[in-house]
Protein backbone atom coordinates (compact mmCIF):
# COMPACT_ATOMS: atom_id res chain seq x y z
CA UNK A 1 0.00 0.00 0.00
CA UNK A 2 1.22 3.44 -1.05
CA UNK A 3 1.71 5.83 2.15
CA UNK A 4 0.98 9.62 1.08
CA UNK A 5 2.02 12.44 2.85
CA UNK A 6 -1.23 12.92 3.42
CA UNK A 7 -2.09 9.69 5.53
CA UNK A 8 1.04 10.38 7.46
CA UNK A 9 -0.21 13.89 8.55
CA UNK A 10 -3.49 12.78 9.16
CA UNK A 11 -2.53 9.57 11.22
CA UNK A 12 -0.21 11.71 13.44
CA UNK A 13 -3.10 14.42 13.86
CA UNK A 14 -5.05 11.33 14.86
CA UNK A 15 -2.99 10.70 17.04
CA UNK A 16 -2.19 14.19 18.50
CA UNK A 17 -5.93 14.64 19.24
CA UNK A 18 -6.25 11.30 21.19
CA UNK A 19 -3.78 12.10 23.31
CA UNK A 20 -5.16 15.46 23.90
CA UNK A 21 -8.33 13.84 25.47
CA UNK A 22 -6.74 11.84 27.46
CA UNK A 23 -5.20 14.56 28.80
CA UNK A 24 -8.04 16.52 28.88
CA UNK A 25 -9.83 13.67 30.06
CA UNK A 26 -7.44 13.39 32.86
CA UNK A 27 -7.30 16.92 33.92
CA UNK A 28 -10.96 16.84 34.71
CA UNK A 29 -10.45 14.63 37.27
CA UNK A 30 -8.40 16.21 38.78
CA UNK A 31 -9.90 19.31 38.90
CA UNK A 32 -13.64 18.51 39.96
CA UNK A 33 -12.39 15.28 41.38
CA UNK A 34 -15.12 13.42 39.86
CA UNK A 35 -14.55 9.93 38.55
CA UNK A 36 -16.63 10.13 35.28
CA UNK A 37 -17.20 13.82 33.33
CA UNK A 38 -20.54 12.46 31.22
CA UNK A 39 -23.51 9.80 31.84
CA UNK A 40 -21.62 8.26 28.41
CA UNK A 41 -18.33 7.17 30.59
CA UNK A 42 -20.05 4.72 32.70
CA UNK A 43 -23.99 4.60 32.27
CA UNK A 44 -24.33 1.52 34.60
CA UNK A 45 -22.27 3.38 37.26
CA UNK A 46 -24.05 7.04 37.03
CA UNK A 47 -27.02 5.08 37.72
CA UNK A 48 -25.96 3.64 40.53
CA UNK A 49 -24.87 7.38 41.22
CA UNK A 50 -28.29 8.56 40.71
CA UNK A 51 -29.90 6.10 42.38
CA UNK A 52 -27.59 6.44 45.54
CA UNK A 53 -28.03 10.44 45.30
CA UNK A 54 -32.12 9.96 45.74
CA UNK A 55 -32.11 7.46 48.36
CA UNK A 56 -29.59 9.91 50.31
CA UNK A 57 -31.77 13.00 49.72
CA UNK A 58 -35.06 10.54 50.63
CA UNK A 59 -33.18 10.11 54.10
CA UNK A 60 -32.33 13.67 54.86
CA UNK A 61 -36.07 14.42 54.26
CA UNK A 62 -36.65 11.36 56.87
CA UNK A 63 -33.63 12.63 59.15
CA UNK A 64 -35.72 16.56 59.15
CA UNK A 65 -38.85 14.50 59.90
CA UNK A 66 -37.29 12.47 62.80
CA UNK A 67 -36.23 15.88 64.26
CA UNK A 68 -39.62 17.52 64.06
CA UNK A 69 -40.72 14.88 65.48
CA UNK A 70 -38.68 14.47 68.65
CA UNK A 71 -38.90 18.38 68.92
CA UNK A 72 -42.68 17.33 69.17
CA UNK A 73 -42.14 14.75 71.67
CA UNK A 74 -39.94 16.86 74.00
CA UNK A 75 -42.78 19.84 74.16
CA UNK A 76 -45.21 17.44 74.88
CA UNK A 77 -42.68 15.65 77.63
CA UNK A 78 -42.53 19.07 79.35
CA UNK A 79 -46.70 19.72 78.97
CA UNK A 80 -46.96 15.88 80.78
CA UNK A 81 -44.07 17.02 83.37
CA UNK A 82 -46.07 19.94 84.06
CA UNK A 83 -49.64 18.35 83.99
CA UNK A 84 -48.02 15.57 86.86
CA UNK A 85 -46.98 18.62 89.19
CA UNK A 86 -50.40 20.23 88.41
CA UNK A 87 -52.30 16.91 89.59
CA UNK A 88 -49.84 15.99 92.54
CA UNK A 89 -50.90 20.15 94.07
CA UNK A 90 -54.75 19.13 93.50
CA UNK A 91 -54.26 15.64 95.62
CA UNK A 92 -52.40 17.74 98.42
CA UNK A 93 -55.60 20.21 98.45
CA UNK A 94 -57.94 17.48 98.13
CA UNK A 95 -56.10 15.54 101.23
CA UNK A 96 -55.66 18.70 103.15
CA UNK A 97 -59.14 20.42 102.30
CA UNK A 98 -60.50 16.41 103.25
CA UNK A 99 -59.53 16.57 106.94
CA UNK A 100 -61.76 17.42 109.82
CA UNK A 101 -59.44 20.20 110.81
CA UNK A 102 -60.30 22.30 107.46
CA UNK A 103 -63.26 24.66 107.65
CA UNK A 104 -65.81 26.33 105.05
CA UNK A 105 -63.66 28.96 104.65
CA UNK A 106 -60.49 27.00 103.81
CA UNK A 107 -62.43 25.17 101.27
CA UNK A 108 -63.55 28.35 99.68
CA UNK A 109 -59.82 29.20 99.42
CA UNK A 110 -58.83 26.14 98.41
CA UNK A 111 -61.04 26.53 95.25
CA UNK A 112 -59.90 29.21 94.17
CA UNK A 113 -56.59 27.77 93.84
CA UNK A 114 -57.70 24.48 92.21
CA UNK A 115 -60.43 26.90 89.53
CA UNK A 116 -56.76 28.62 89.10
CA UNK A 117 -55.07 24.47 88.57
CA UNK A 118 -58.07 23.64 86.17
CA UNK A 119 -57.02 27.26 83.95
CA UNK A 120 -53.95 26.19 83.83
CA UNK A 121 -54.09 22.67 82.69
CA UNK A 122 -56.53 24.13 80.08
CA UNK A 123 -53.72 26.73 79.35
CA UNK A 124 -50.87 23.23 78.88
CA UNK A 125 -53.84 21.82 76.88
CA UNK A 126 -53.88 24.91 74.53
CA UNK A 127 -50.00 24.94 73.63
CA UNK A 128 -49.08 25.87 70.51
CA UNK A 129 -46.25 24.85 68.48
CA UNK A 130 -44.73 26.89 65.30
CA UNK A 131 -47.75 27.81 63.61
CA UNK A 132 -50.51 25.36 65.00
CA UNK A 133 -51.65 24.19 68.81
CA UNK A 134 -49.83 21.15 69.37
CA UNK A 135 -52.60 19.15 71.18
CA UNK A 136 -54.73 19.64 68.53
CA UNK A 137 -54.47 16.45 66.34
CA UNK A 138 -56.23 17.06 63.11
CA UNK A 139 -57.10 20.41 63.29
CA UNK A 140 -54.34 22.13 64.26
CA UNK A 141 -55.71 26.23 63.75
CA UNK A 142 -58.62 26.07 67.03
CA UNK A 143 -57.79 25.92 70.19
CA UNK A 144 -58.73 22.97 71.71
CA UNK A 145 -59.54 22.88 75.00
CA UNK A 146 -61.63 25.33 76.86
CA UNK A 147 -62.04 25.74 80.99
CA UNK A 148 -66.02 25.15 81.18
CA UNK A 149 -67.59 21.69 80.77
CA UNK A 150 -67.22 19.61 78.80
CA UNK A 151 -63.65 21.12 78.11
CA UNK A 152 -63.41 21.12 74.62
CA UNK A 153 -64.01 24.48 72.39
CA UNK A 154 -64.59 22.68 69.22
CA UNK A 155 -68.06 20.49 68.18
CA UNK A 156 -66.60 17.51 68.68
CA UNK A 157 -63.20 16.58 71.20
CA UNK A 158 -59.89 17.38 69.70
CA UNK A 159 -58.73 14.51 68.64
CA UNK A 160 -56.74 12.78 65.15
CA UNK A 161 -52.88 12.39 64.70
CA UNK A 162 -50.65 14.60 63.45
CA UNK A 163 -47.74 11.83 61.71
CA UNK A 164 -45.05 12.43 60.09
CA UNK A 165 -42.74 9.86 57.56
CA UNK A 166 -39.76 8.98 59.05
CA UNK A 167 -38.79 5.96 56.68
CA UNK A 168 -40.18 4.28 53.67
CA UNK A 169 -43.98 3.33 54.15
CA UNK A 170 -43.28 3.92 57.75
CA UNK A 171 -45.61 7.00 59.37
CA UNK A 172 -44.58 8.01 63.22
CA UNK A 173 -47.19 9.97 65.36
CA UNK A 174 -45.74 12.54 67.05
CA UNK A 175 -47.46 13.46 69.79
CA UNK A 176 -51.08 13.06 71.24
CA UNK A 177 -53.86 14.64 70.87
CA UNK A 178 -55.71 16.79 74.07
CA UNK A 179 -58.81 14.45 74.37
CA UNK A 180 -56.17 11.64 74.59
CA UNK A 181 -54.16 13.47 77.04
CA UNK A 182 -56.48 15.93 78.91
CA UNK A 183 -60.10 14.22 78.43
CA UNK A 184 -59.63 10.52 78.12
CA UNK A 185 -57.52 10.82 81.21
CA UNK A 186 -60.22 12.53 83.60
CA UNK A 187 -57.80 14.89 84.27
CA UNK A 188 -59.87 17.96 83.79
CA UNK A 189 -63.25 16.43 84.95
CA UNK A 190 -61.57 15.12 88.11
CA UNK A 191 -59.71 18.79 88.94
CA UNK A 192 -63.49 19.88 88.48
CA UNK A 193 -65.08 17.51 90.82
CA UNK A 194 -62.65 18.80 93.13
CA UNK A 195 -63.48 22.23 92.75
CA UNK A 196 -67.55 21.42 92.96
CA UNK A 197 -66.74 19.36 95.93
CA UNK A 198 -64.83 22.16 97.39
CA UNK A 199 -67.72 24.71 96.81
CA UNK A 200 -69.78 22.44 98.27
CA UNK A 201 -68.13 22.10 101.42
CA UNK A 202 -68.72 18.54 101.26
CA UNK A 203 -66.24 15.90 102.34
CA UNK A 204 -67.34 13.07 100.92
CA UNK A 205 -66.64 14.56 97.58
CA UNK A 206 -64.05 15.58 98.13
CA UNK A 207 -62.51 11.88 99.03
CA UNK A 208 -64.16 11.10 95.94
CA UNK A 209 -62.55 13.59 93.66
CA UNK A 210 -59.49 12.47 95.43
CA UNK A 211 -59.69 8.76 93.99
CA UNK A 212 -60.72 10.58 90.77
CA UNK A 213 -57.36 12.33 90.90
CA UNK A 214 -55.12 9.38 91.35
CA UNK A 215 -56.69 7.81 88.69
CA UNK A 216 -56.11 10.39 86.37
CA UNK A 217 -53.05 10.47 87.16
CA UNK A 218 -52.56 6.80 86.72
CA UNK A 219 -53.79 7.98 83.21
CA UNK A 220 -51.10 10.31 82.92
CA UNK A 221 -48.18 8.26 83.76
CA UNK A 222 -49.63 5.36 80.97
CA UNK A 223 -49.45 8.32 78.29
CA UNK A 224 -45.71 9.37 79.58
CA UNK A 225 -44.79 5.87 79.20
CA UNK A 226 -46.24 5.55 75.95
CA UNK A 227 -44.76 8.79 75.00
CA UNK A 228 -41.36 7.40 76.15
CA UNK A 229 -41.79 4.37 73.90
CA UNK A 230 -41.96 6.67 70.60
CA UNK A 231 -38.96 8.43 72.04
CA UNK A 232 -36.56 5.56 71.83
CA UNK A 233 -38.04 4.42 68.63
CA UNK A 234 -37.18 7.96 67.27
CA UNK A 235 -33.70 7.45 68.95
CA UNK A 236 -33.18 4.26 67.18
CA UNK A 237 -34.90 5.34 64.14
CA UNK A 238 -32.81 8.23 64.01
CA UNK A 239 -29.27 5.99 64.37
CA UNK A 240 -30.36 3.85 61.91
CA UNK A 241 -30.57 6.52 59.66
CA UNK A 242 -27.39 7.92 60.03
CA UNK A 243 -25.59 4.79 59.60
CA UNK A 244 -27.61 4.38 56.74
CA UNK A 245 -26.68 7.69 54.99
CA UNK A 246 -22.77 7.36 55.93
CA UNK A 247 -22.91 3.93 54.17
CA UNK A 248 -24.33 5.05 50.97
CA UNK A 249 -22.36 8.05 50.77
CA UNK A 250 -19.43 5.92 50.90
CA UNK A 251 -20.74 3.90 48.89
CA UNK A 252 -21.45 6.72 46.20
CA UNK A 253 -17.70 7.99 46.74
CA UNK A 254 -16.43 4.85 46.36
CA UNK A 255 -18.41 4.89 42.43
CA UNK A 256 -17.66 8.60 41.83
CA UNK A 257 -15.37 10.07 43.68
CA UNK A 258 -11.34 9.71 41.85
CA UNK A 259 -8.16 8.78 44.01
CA UNK A 260 -6.66 11.49 43.48
CA UNK A 261 -2.91 10.36 43.72
CA UNK A 262 -3.82 7.81 40.73
CA UNK A 263 -5.31 10.80 38.85
CA UNK A 264 -2.93 12.95 38.71
CA UNK A 265 -0.05 10.20 38.17
CA UNK A 266 -2.34 9.22 34.81
CA UNK A 267 -2.36 12.98 34.22
CA UNK A 268 1.29 13.29 34.31
CA UNK A 269 1.49 10.46 32.14
CA UNK A 270 -0.70 11.42 29.72
CA UNK A 271 0.78 15.54 29.47
CA UNK A 272 4.40 13.56 28.99
CA UNK A 273 3.20 11.20 26.30
CA UNK A 274 1.12 13.95 24.54
CA UNK A 275 4.65 16.36 24.98
CA UNK A 276 6.40 13.13 23.36
CA UNK A 277 3.63 12.45 20.50
CA UNK A 278 3.91 16.44 19.71
CA UNK A 279 7.65 16.56 19.19
CA UNK A 280 7.58 13.14 17.08
CA UNK A 281 5.10 14.56 15.20
CA UNK A 282 7.20 18.07 14.60
CA UNK A 283 10.00 16.23 13.02
CA UNK A 284 7.96 13.98 11.09
CA UNK A 285 5.95 16.69 9.24
CA UNK A 286 8.87 18.52 8.60
CA UNK A 287 10.36 16.41 6.70
CA UNK A 288 10.32 16.82 3.06
CA UNK A 289 11.60 15.25 0.06
CA UNK A 290 14.96 17.20 0.07
CA UNK A 291 15.65 15.62 3.70
CA UNK A 292 15.37 11.93 2.25
CA UNK A 293 17.10 13.03 -1.02
CA UNK A 294 20.17 14.18 0.79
Amino acid sequence: MRITNNMIQSRATSTLQLNLQQMAKANDQVSSGNRYQTFADDPQAQSSIMQTSGSLRALTQYQRNVNDAQARTNAEDSILDQLSTSLDRAKEIAVQQGSTSASASTRAGAKAEVDNLIDYVVGLGNTKYLDGYLFGGDNVTDAPLTNTTPFYSTATPPSGDHTTQIAAGQLFKANHNAKEVFLDTGVLSALKQLSDSLGANDTTQIGSALDAINSATSSVQAVVGDLGARENQLEVTSSNLTALSSNLTTFKSNLSDVDYEEAMTALVSRQTAYQSAMLATSKVLSMTLTDYLR
